[in-house]
């Protein structure tokens, strides 16, 4: 069970749910915005599509680690708290974050260049194995009664706003430094920038209260032996768990799909179309995430009120309408295209993305809950959301399959809505 918190307690939690996840997505958000940038910096210049291609790659490991960091992270936040594992996920993100700032490039050291960008990219994704997961458990616990949802909408927009952040960084020193300092330099300021708000989120991690209450019957660990025994047993009760685990990471994969798609990757390839630029493209997407974030607290507030499965039937359902119109209006018609699209998009998307966190963090017991969250939303972010930007570069640049991409985020609907079902 969770403690009791006081109404000042209470307001902290809230404050650190929302800031301290925004500062660590800032971190992660930033790469998928400088995506070209980098492939041209860290790989061979003999062809631009593929160093899109394996820039957007490393984008994808970097999710592909999340679960590797959630079966380390969640048992760490079951067993000693949220606090202890937030902390040291944001440690983790700032010191990979400053690396990448630092890094030589392919031009310096050849093919080792882009070697290491990818083993920062891995130690990224596995600091976010349980951040987003963790923060949005801490929130739904930390919580009154009947406002877990808007809590949990609160930790949903806190990762938006460090996305918006990373955009608008992006589009600020994209126009004022120009596309060429960017690929030569610039590039590594925002990284360099993230190092710095990284330990503005740990001051903020460490007075945070806990909400996790110790149980009398849990034995103290004190020696490498008894944490390593202690997480195997964790991880078993995963394992035991594993239809749970399947559910949830359906749930989450279709909203998180199209925001990846409409949100990170478009921004990218409209901002390098004929008559397009990477600040505005990343300023339009800066204005719009931003413009919707009310809409993630919206979809909080409805769950609070109306239930968890309707809103979120509902969600899915508009997110299934709009997405085949608006995927091709963005690839078709540029920096407008882009307005648009994202402007008819976004509420379905943060709407569903503000209502599903509360509605998985609730299907899991309190006692696994860092854990078996963790690890099946992690799966989902590495298998499907991560990889979306790779997939729909392949289908959209290398296939020229213009249907591609949204025909391949409509197919998360199914799942979705499966997940959904009545027990």
């Amino acid at each position: 069970m969770s403690l009791q918190l006081t109404g000042a307690q209470r307001r902290f939690a809230t404050l650190s749910a929302l800031l301290g996840n925004a500062l660590e997505w800032f971190d992660f958000a930033v790469y998928g915005y400088l995506a070209t940038p980098l492939g041209k910096a860290f790989f061979p210049a003999e062809d631009g599509a593929m160093q899109a291609v394996a820039a957007f790659g490393v984008f994808a490991v970097g999710y592909l680690m999340r679960p590797v960091g959630s079966l380390v992270l969640g048992p760490i936040g079951d067993l000693f708290g949220r606090r202890e594992m937030l902390s040291l996920s944001i440690v983790l993100m700032g010191a990979s974050s400053l690396a990448i700032a630092l890094l030589p490039t392919h031009a310096q050291v050849g093919m080792a260049a882009g070697l290491l960008l990818l083993l920062m990219r891995m130690l990224q994704g596995f600091s976010v194995g349980g951040e987003f997961t963790g923060s949005m458990t801490y929130a739904t616990e930390a919580a009154r009664p009947g406002q877990q949802g808007f809590l949990a909408s609160l930790a949903t927009a806190g990762g938006l706003v460090g996305f918006s952040l990373g955009s608008l960084t992006v589009a600020l020193l994209a126009g004022f430094l120009g596309d060429g300092a960017m690929d030569a330099w610039g590039w590594r300021l925002p990284f360099g920038l993230g190092a710095l708000v990284a330990v503005v989120g740990l001051w903020m991690r460490r007075r945070m209260p806990e909400t996790l209450e110790k149980e009398p019957s849990e034995v103290e660990i004190k020696t490498p032996g008894a944490l390593i025994g202690a997480m195997a047993g964790r991880l078993q009760q995963v394992a035991s768990q594993w239809r749970l685990v399947l559910r949830i990471a359906a749930l989450v994969s279709f909203a998180n799909v199209v925001f990846y798609v409409l949100f990170v990757y478009l921004v990218d390839y409209t901002g390098h179309q004929g008559g397009a630029n990477l600040a505005e493209a990343n300023a339009i997407a800066t204005l719009v995430q931003s413009l919707g974030l009310p809409f993630v607290l919206l979809g909080g507030v409805l769950v609070d009120r109306y239930g968890k499965r309707l809103i979120n039937r509902i969600g899915n359902l508009m997110l299934l309408l709009v997405t085949p119109l608006v995927l091709p209006l963005v690839q078709l018609g540029g920096t407008r295209g882009l307005l648009l699209g994202q402007a008819i998009g976004v509420l379905p998307v943060m709407l569903t993305m503000g209502a599903q966190g509360v509605t998985a963090v609730e299907m899991v017991p309190v006692r696994q809950r860092c854990a078996v969250f963790s690890i099946a939303y992690s799966l989902a972010m590495a298998l499907f959301a991560g990889t979306s930007p790779l997939v729909s570069s392949w289908l959209l640049e290398q296939q020229g399959w213009q249907w591609g991409p949204a025909l391949y985020c409509c197919l998360y609907a199914i799942p979705a809505l499966w997940a959904l079902r009545q027990r």
